[in-house]
């Protein structure tokens, strides 16, 4: 997915957003879709308006632009939709770390298992109280566009959910390493078809 996309997608909403507004929603961290840094994001809105993309609905003197989706931009939300192959590959940092604690010693190995327990921690609070608040935050929150939103917070929520219970697994791997992966990791065996 190009960041054109991520924007395009955020856009579809249905109200204006600055620059400033899809930054934050890109660095949001119960907002796990995307990821893009300011320059970036400023970057592509000025290409997306260049090629008809977005419109530019208020620019006030300070600067401040907001933009929304237009019909090219629509178009090409759903040709990507249809037409593109989706990138199933993930580029994470963190299991990264976690695939190599084992080079380690147990106290720097616990570190690093706590930080990421932390915020995971986080995020599930985060998240939590989201969907909790959900229809009090929402002006619709039955429309087409927040039922899919809050399908998705319910997938995070939930691997968020497995991904503690996994880093807890994890530590006791760790620290016991005799017993058989196996008894120590749920699913390490997988379940027969």
């Amino acid at each position: 997915m190009a960041l054109r996309h991520a924007i395009l997608a955020a856009l579809s909403r249905g109200r204006p957003r600055t620059g400033y507004d899809l930054n934050a929603s890109f660095n949001d961290v119960n907002d796990r879709a995307w990821h893009a840094s300011p320059s970036q994001v400023y970057s592509e809105l000025a290409k997306m308006e260049k090629l008809g993309l977005i419109d530019i609905t208020e620019r006030t003197e300070r600067g401040r632009t907001s933009y929304v989706i237009n019909d090219s931009g629509l178009d090409e939300l759903r040709r990507w939709l249809l037409h593109d192959q989706p990138d199933h590959g993930i580029r994470d940092d963190a299991a990264l770390r976690l695939l190599n604690l084992w080079v380690l010693d147990p106290a720097d190995a616990d570190y690093l298992l706590d930080a990421e327990v932390t915020f995971q921690r986080q995020r599930q609070f985060s998240l939590r109280h989201l969907l909790l608040s959900w229809d009090e935050e929402r002006e619709d929150p039955d429309s087409p566009v927040w039922r899919s939103r809050r399908a998705l917070y319910t997938l995070w929520l939930r691997q968020t959910d497995l991904m503690l219970d996994w880093l807890e697994e994890l530590r006791t791997m760790l620290h016991d390493p005799v017993s058989p992966v196996p008894e120590l990791l749920t699913g390490a065996i997988p379940a027969k078809i």
